[in-house]
């Protein structure tokens, strides 16, 4: 699967707009048919292993945005944590329209805030995983869905993907963990505009400065980012653990002994000495090969 162009991911958010205006129009009659809950549900996690060693990790709370309560961190983080035995990958996605809407506000209105907005601990498993982790985003990836998302390492966005944190307008100080991840990301200016200036960043800006690695139409977003997990999860699961671990170590996000991670990969019977002598097969067997002496 390609990249959608310019023109492709203009008619994807045009029909994305659309989709928006008609559930504002409906909004009236689906809260009659379902008043709201003075505590309203959880946005619940649903978990499935998928073939090749890809584990999806699927936000299940499109009603309420997929917002974060202390109980869903606690899930994804767990799951991170202790994936089924043959994970190689992850990857995340979430119930539309929205990837996460931010923090649960009501919970938080029932005490202890503290303890869930902007906590320092949010998302440690994710930034400590020795597995890759791919995000699928679409719709607002607020506050902490950001925090969420940057706790990943490859993301892919929809065309109306749109990323803020609205911790000035709420009153809010940020976690230095989180605005770390903001800063490591988009930079120490763009994170300052967003955190003091309430700036929005787009699809596509976000794709023009790294943010997301691709802009993917919200129909294939979810194939799409698992097709990178079964791309991921058919190499080597040394590689992709000591790399992903060598690259938080110089984001400074673990503490590694790099070497040894990278010398494990030179090991007699491990995936590097396989694809050597697999080469040197290869080579040996095609026209004007390696000659012997």
């Amino acid at each position: 699967m390609t990249t959608k162009t310019r023109f492709g991911r203009s008619i994807s958010l045009t029909r994305t707009r659309l989709d928006k205006r008609w559930r504002r129009s409906t909004k009236w009659l689906r809260a009659r048919r379902h008043p709201r809950l003075a505590v309203p549900p959880a946005t619940s996690v649903i978990a499935e292993k998928v073939d090749g060693g890809v584990f999806e990790i699927r936000l299940n709370g499109g009603q309420r945005r997929n917002v974060l309560g202390r109980s869903t961190i606690d899930r994804i983080e767990e799951l991170v944590a202790t994936p089924p035995h043959g994970t190689k990958v992850i990857v995340i996605t979430a119930e539309p329209p929205d990837f996460c809407a931010g923090y649960d506000l009501v919970e938080a209105s029932l005490g202890r805030a503290e303890e869930l907005i902007a906590h320092e601990s949010n998302f440690a498993a994710l930034r400590t995983s020795v597995y890759p982790i791919v995000v699928a985003l679409l719709g607002n990836v607020i506050g902490g869905g950001l925090e969420l998302a940057l706790s990943g390492d490859i993301r892919l966005a929809s065309p109306e993907t749109r990323f803020a944190i609205p911790a000035a307008k709420l009153g809010l100080v940020y976690s230095e963990a989180g605005i770390r991840l903001v800063v490591d990301t988009l930079g120490e200016s763009l994170a300052r505009a967003m955190f003091l200036g309430g700036r929005d960043v787009s699809a596509e800006t976000a794709l023009s400065i790294g943010l997301v690695s691709e802009i993917v139409g919200r129909e294939q977003l979810r194939s799409r980012a698992l097709e990178y997990g079964a791309a991921i999860g058919s190499w080597s699961a040394t590689a992709a653990s000591g790399n992903r671990q060598i690259l938080d170590a110089i984001a400074g996000r673990v503490v590694v002994d790099t070497t040894e991670l990278r010398l494990g990969s030179f090991a007699a019977n491990g995936d590097l000495a396989h694809s050597i002598s697999n080469f040197v097969k290869r080579r040996a067997q095609a026209p004007g090969g390696l000659v012997e002496k």
